[in-house]
């Protein structure tokens, strides 16, 4: 089989190889991929800025059909449509493990960056990980559960968003786009999204598509003022930072009121940032970093999804099949579009796909 593969150190040193199809032990499933997201991680490993073992397949966010299962498999079968969570490899008995916070454990090694990914044709995972689809979610729409699974853990089991917050979300991305979807669907009164010129044209209308309250171009318009007007000159409850930017955060921080959240997701790629500290302390603010995701908030995603209350497949802006690689990570490195699904070749023109 083919696969996307980081093959050593250093910037780019990405090929497109021929690899074996993965062994499966008795504890384990063989997996069909039938769609592969490309993430913001994925470009970090791209620019040698994310911790990696190469060589290692690429991708984290997929989802497929089982098409093998070892003798111990309990709970799932042979034909079941599956999306998984990616903590693969984790020790099991550190505080983190025994806490259930396995995303948090020192020697995790996940799928795309620890052990071989799924931006190829088959993915060998242990059962424990696997979340069946519901039928009204397609292979496209369960690859983006991963990246939605970290959202509802950023914003509501680590963010705590309480119904009727007003919510300011930085950064239109795919991420920013579905942070804005469950701050709604967890009952904030009203929800802003920002963006910038290079946003208008594609990213900000999707955000007006989705029905986002308030969707603004910051290059056009005083977000801080615009804010401040529609919360009695107090600012945000939350803010969710997507950019990862110094100037994102330093938003972030002059957005909120008193007492607000500040939801980090936005990854940076640097060590150090000039960080308005400050202001943080004076306002008093609730500042709460996220990482991956936990089994709870993979729950919270695909329940969204399913009851209809999170639309993925608006996030979803192009198809690639997996030969087209090059081409679909140019175009992320170029800011256009929003999630882009990388689909094996020989699958590529399924319709169930």
């Amino acid at each position: 089989m083919k696969a996307v593969i980081k093959e050593k150190k250093g910037i780019d040193n990405i090929v497109y190889n021929e690899v074996p199809v993965p062994e499966i032990n008795n504890d384990e499933v063989l997996i069909k991929v039938k769609a592969a997201g490309i993430c913001g991680t994925d470009m970090h490993i791209f620019h040698d800025s994310y911790p990696y073992w190469p060589p290692v397949i690429l991708g984290h966010e997929f989802s497929g059909i089982i098409e093998k299962a070892g003798k111990n498999i309990k709970h799932l079968k042979v034909g079941d449509r599956v999306t998984s969570e990616p903590h693969q490899r984790v020790c099991g008995f550190c505080k983190y493990c025994r806490l259930g916070l396995i995303h948090l454990c020192s020697e995790k090694r996940s799928p795309g960056w620890g052990i071989d990914g799924a931006m190829t044709s088959y993915i060998k995972l242990p059962e424990r990980l696997l979340h069946k689809l519901p039928d009204n979610i397609s292979y496209p729409e369960g690859a983006v559960i991963e990246p939605a699974s970290t959202v509802t853990h950023a914003i509501i089991e680590r963010g705590k968003i309480a119904p009727e917050d007003f919510v300011v979300v930085i950064g239109p991305g795919p991420i920013g786009l579905i942070a804005a979807q469950v701050a709604k669907a967890a009952g904030a009164k009203k929800v802003v999204i920002a963006g910038i010129n290079v946003d208008v044209e594609y990213r900000l209308e999707v955000a007006k598509e989705l029905g986002i309250d308030y969707v603004v171009n910051i290059e056009e318009v005083d977000i801080e003022k615009f804010v401040l007007s529609k919360t009695n000159n107090l600012g945000a409850d939350m803010v969710v930072e997507c950019s990862g930017s110094e100037g994102g955060i330093n938003q972030a921080i002059t957005l909120l009121s008193k007492n607000g959240k500040l939801a980090a997701m936005g990854m940076s790629g640097k060590e150090y940032m000039n960080i308005k500290w400050n202001s943080m302390i004076f306002k008093e603010l609730d500042v709460y970093t996220s990482l991956s995701s936990t089994y709870t908030s993979w729950r919270l995603a695909i329940s969204l999804l399913e009851e209809g209350k999170l639309n993925l497949s608006k996030v979803i802006s192009h198809k690639f099949p997996l030969s087209k690689y090059r081409k679909a990570f140019n175009l992320i490195m170029d800011k256009k579009g929003l999630k882009v699904i990388l689909i094996p070749d020989e699958e590529f023109k399924n319709k169930d796909v």
